[in-house]
């Protein structure tokens, strides 16, 4: 069943939201930060969450357990990641619509996820996750930064906030399996 395997690997939401706080932390004190600081700092952050989006593809798709848009999640996330470290002589602004692109599909995988998962699963947290995602990657796309200082700040608030939606989502997870584990099999 779906919902045991997410609830055994609580702790994939809790790197993703240790990754998130840590980058927030780092793009927020560093507001001033060079054009190049804030490009790496934006796409290693878009890479390692697409790697963690991979790592759960992976688990649930050992599980023969629904994977599809987990591994959309971490392949987008890679891949425009990539791209940005790859070609940093592009602009602030082009980075800041990859970026933003970038959040809208992460919000958008977020909610389909959210959909998929069964009630009780801590899934009103997921979609709340993929709507402030879906929100704060408009922002972006509609209002192309002209310094480093805005989008170091923007990027930093919505890390700090997914990380925080996700150390709750992984501590909820977590609370659910030991509850699960406590309840007789219905075997």
């Amino acid at each position: 069943m779906e919902v045991d395997v997410i609830l055994r690997n609580w702790w994939s939401y809790l790197l993703r939201a240790i990754v998130a706080v840590v980058f927030g932390i780092l793009l927020l004190g560093w507001p001033a930060a060079t054009l190049k600081v804030a490009i790496v700092l934006i796409g290693i952050l878009m890479v390692m969450d697409g790697l963690a989006a991979m790592i759960r593809s992976a688990l649930l798709a050992g599980r023969k357990e629904k994977w599809g848009w987990t591994l959309v999640a971490g392949i987008s996330g890679i891949l425009v990641g990539a791209i940005i470290l790859g070609h940093m002589e592009f602009s602030l602004a082009f980075v800041a619509v990859l970026a933003g692109i970038w959040v809208v599909l992460s919000g958008v995988v977020e909610i389909a996820i959210a959909f998929e998962m069964p009630p009780q699963s801590g899934r009103e947290i997921v979609g709340v996750v993929g709507i402030i995602s879906i929100a704060f990657g408009i922002v972006i796309v509609a209002y192309p930064f002209e310094s480093v200082y805005a989008l170091s700040v923007i990027l930093g608030i919505y890390a700090l906030i997914r990380g925080g939606l996700d150390i709750v989502a992984a501590f909820y997870t977590r609370r659910l399996h030991g509850m699960r584990q406590k309840l007789p099999s219905a075997d």
